[in-house]
């Protein structure tokens, strides 16, 4: 069976690719990010004259490197777990990566959102944000290859086990089905 290309790639090349960019992805975010999300002051957080949700908000901004850098090593273990996914064609650890990255592509974005009053340059604002929503569309490209790969793996598993399950039963008639094979491909000749 011929493999389809998308973008010149099959879907388990751009599997691997997709693990890959998210490794170096994250690895750029975090230098990049670093000193945008260092910069917020914590120092003024005064408890008795906000309200639950100020505070909930000041205590995400001053924890927000700590979330980050937590996110991104998780991310950078799940992307390995992927790579090794497709190695051993392990659907679970496809089916992860989908899932961690839509939720750790949200917290970034709730995380630029409560930080964005702290960066004073609008150049700097619209960077991160650009950063952001192109990381994001390369993401949703990547997830593609990734999804069909995880479909690939999945219907290779169960018509593995379907075939598996179907020899098991057959093992002790064996002779009765070769049999009935030579009679349903026996050429019937007739003569006129």
């Amino acid at each position: 069976m011929r493999q389809k290309h998308w973008c010149g790639m099959t879907a388990k090349i751009g599997t691997v690719l997709s693990g890959v960019f998210t490794i170096i992805a994250t690895d750029l975010y975090l230098i990049f990010e670093q000193k945008q999300l260092r910069s917020s002051n914590c120092t003024e957080i005064n408890q008795w004259n906000k309200t639950v949700t100020t505070l909930i908000n000041q205590l995400l901004i001053c924890w927000s490197p700590n979330i980050i850098l937590f996110l991104s090593c998780i991310t950078i273990i799940i992307s390995c777990l992927l790579i090794y996914s497709v190695y051993a064609q392990i659907c679970r650890g496809l089916v992860v990566y989908i899932i961690w990255i839509f939720f750790y592509e949200t917290v970034n974005v709730v995380v630029q959102v409560l930080t964005n009053n702290n960066t004073g340059i609008a150049e700097v604002r619209a960077m991160r944000w650009f950063g952001l929503v192109s990381w994001i569309f390369m993401h949703c490209f990547w997830i593609f290859f990734v999804t069909t790969y995880a479909h690939i793996i999945y219907k290779s598993k169960a018509k593995g086990n379907i075939m598996f399950h179907n020899r098991r039963f057959s093992a002790g008639n064996g002779e009765f089905a070769r049999r009935k094979s030579k009679i349903i491909n026996f050429p019937h000749h007739y003569n006129d």
